[in-house]
């Protein structure tokens, strides 16, 4: 949970649009991997990760990817991040 979503957003948007193909605005992105696509939508009070691949290992890869971003991005205060399974 965060108030900053969109401002996260923003921030993880911009960074990984100087290596792959990034669509957004204030409230919704999608980052297109090599190995898979993450949906970021932010609201007042959070900011989603959904992420879709083909295979299990590829999913890890890209969770991992968005977490590690994230991390950078929140240093000061780190986000926990919850994955939900087929949600």
């Amino acid at each position: 949970m965060t108030p900053d979503g969109a401002r996260f957003l923003f921030k993880l948007c911009k960074h990984f649009a100087k290596k792959i193909p990034v669509e957004f605005d204030e409230r919704h992105g999608r980052a297109a991997f090599a190995f898979g696509h993450c949906t970021l939508t932010a609201t007042d009070e959070s900011l989603r990760f959904d992420c879709v691949s083909d295979s299990d290992e590829a999913l890890a890869r890209l969770q991992s990817v968005v977490v590690d971003h994230l991390a950078l991005m929140t240093r000061a205060n780190p986000l926990p991040v919850a994955w939900i399974a087929g949600a």
